[in-house]
């Protein structure tokens, strides 16, 4: 453990993001919801303190928060009748980690949900709470949506984008010897390869 650390029981976090969210401003209820989010996050080794004293600032400021996002997103969308559809997540909102637990709320009802951006997957969050970070997280939101994840073989298919495709494919012709006579005459095994 670093030096400058504190070791601090998950439930102390907990409170101490509570009584923290209630300095900042937030009602009594969202300073609860901030604390068990906050205590979720730790749970699965997430900087959830760090990513609590970012978006807290902003509060102070005057801005939206993770934490009023997600419980929003949560109370509305993890009711029975309710059919989840894409939709857009608030522009430059700061540590969207702290969506993360009700991202979850939302997939036990639903099933898997993911968050998209224009450069690919943001993040996925599971029924059961598991996180899977795609290339695309940031510490701010940059036109995201959120919308269930669609299943997929993930043991032997990847989803790129194809200007990568093109690009990586670009690099890979470097190495590609032309064909000709002798590049055709030296293909394959130099003894027989029929095992």
């Amino acid at each position: 453990m670093n030096d400058d650390a504190l070791d601090m029981a998950q439930s102390e976090l907990r409170s101490l993001v509570t009584k923290a969210a209630r300095g900042a401003g937030a009602s009594w209820g969202l300073a609860e919801e901030a604390g068990w989010a906050a205590e979720w996050l730790a749970r699965r080794g997430l900087p959830a303190a760090q990513w609590a004293e970012t978006w807290l600032a902003d509060t102070e400021a005057g801005r939206p928060d993770p934490v009023g996002v997600g419980a929003s997103l949560a109370d509305r969308l993890t009711t029975q009748t309710v059919v989840l559809h894409p939709e857009s997540l608030p522009e430059d909102l700061s540590a969207p980690g702290y969506l993360l637990p009700f991202l979850h709320l939302i997939a036990a009802r639903h099933g898997t949900v993911a968050v998209l951006g224009p450069f690919g997957s943001v993040v996925q969050v599971t029924g059961d709470g598991t996180v899977v970070f795609g290339p695309a997280w940031s510490d701010r939101t940059r036109s995201w949506r959120l919308c269930l994840a669609q299943p997929t073989d993930s043991t032997s298919r990847a989803a790129i984008p194809r200007t990568a495709a093109e690009n990586l494919g670009r690099l890979a012709l470097r190495i590609t010897v032309p064909p000709s006579e002798v590049s055709r005459r030296n293909a394959g095994a130099a003894t027989s390869d029929n095992d």
